[in-house]
């Protein structure tokens, strides 16, 4: 991540950085900042007003609600490959039982990797076609919902206990990877790498926002 100084808007060369002291000197001017005041800072003002197609923000007068949907192409792959999964694999070593009224236990442990498996990639295809990364804020209390209607996973966040707010790369095997939104603070959470990176990019830049306005109304965020 890159950033700037607030005084003279000089970027901030990475040896002039200290994570551990949260210090950043600017050669420039010599100004000294908060690391992560900067973090907080660094975010797009306009991004309310241009969301994403698929991306939403509401707000009342005691609340924000922001997300996205986790939609993508990749539903036309992912579905017929779970339905050729889990027929094949599925039916195969089940359906043939229940057929013949035979119970086998041992091709029954056999099939239990290909049961987990399409539990699996059957979440991540329904996720492609029809899931949500919501996030609602009130009064500095956050929570993070992703899944599909009301069957998700849920977890809460202190709005001001986040030190950080940034794009987190984690790599993979072979050299895949994925890139989601941290909030590292007390404790850490991390969520959205199954948003777009434009939906992506929206979620973070709401959060920075908030966070640059903490103990603000919603509508006083401007």
């Amino acid at each position: 991540m890159k950033f700037t100084c607030p005084n003279c808007r000089q970027p901030l060369l990475p040896e002039n950085i200290n994570v551990q002291t949260d210090l950043a000197l600017c050669k420039a001017c010599g100004q000294v900042s908060q690391l992560s005041k900067l973090v907080d800072a660094d975010f797009d003002p306009a991004v309310l007003d241009h969301p994403p197609p698929g991306a939403w923000y509401q707000e009342s007068m005691s609340e924000c609600i922001f997300g996205a949907t986790t939609r993508s192409p990749m539903a036309f792959f992912l579905v017929p490959f779970m339905c050729v999964w889990s027929g094949g694999s599925l039916g195969g070593i089940y359906g043939t039982q229940l057929v013949h009224g035979k119970f086998n236990l041992m091709i029954s442990l056999f099939g239990i990797p290909f049961l987990i498996g399409t539990l699996m990639f059957g979440s991540i295809a329904l996720m492609s076609v029809c899931g949500k990364l919501e996030v609602r804020i009130r009064e500095g209390l956050g929570t993070v919902f992703i899944g599909v209607g009301r069957l998700g996973w849920t977890r809460r966040f202190n709005l001001a206990e986040v030190d950080f707010i940034e794009d987190s790369y984690t790599p993979g095997s072979r050299g895949s990877g994925s890139t989601s939104i941290l909030l590292r603070g007390q404790s850490v959470l991390r969520f959205g790498s199954q948003l777009t990176e434009p939906r992506r990019y929206f979620i973070l830049n709401v959060l920075k926002r908030l966070k640059a306005g903490s103990g603000a109304s919603p509508r006083n965020l401007g």
